[in-house]
């Protein structure tokens, strides 16, 4: 079965090997990093709650707030800044968090027609 893999940006998620490259090279990020960066990834530009977050990389387990937190940071810290110098992950004080969209680029000349 061939691996599936989301991109965004200079990023792309091995969903099979549960592992964020950058430019091909893997970043230092663990299993629960690479499912909230799906969950973020699946609504790019939206704010996803923390009970979403936690929903998509604990499940049931009861887990505290803070864990969220440390592992946001863990991402944002591995994904390092963007293009512009801010950061990929935007907090939403006492919401979540929304991954910033990623600015599009095209290497496409216009044709005549």
């Amino acid at each position: 079965m061939p691996g599936r893999r989301l991109s965004f940006g200079p990023f792309q998620i091995d969903q099979v090997a549960q592992v964020i490259l950058r430019e091909g090279e893997p970043l230092p990020v663990g299993r629960r990093g690479v499912m909230l960066f799906e969950a973020l990834l699946s609504r790019p530009g939206e704010v996803i709650t923390k009970s979403e977050l936690m929903d998509a990389a604990w499940g049931v387990a009861a887990i505290e707030e803070s864990n969220l937190t440390v592992q946001m940071s863990a991402l944002r810290k591995a994904l390092g800044p963007s293009p512009s110098g801010g950061d990929w992950i935007v907090t939403v004080p006492r919401v979540g968090y929304r991954l910033v969209s990623a600015p599009q680029t095209s290497e496409e000349q216009p044709s005549l027609a």
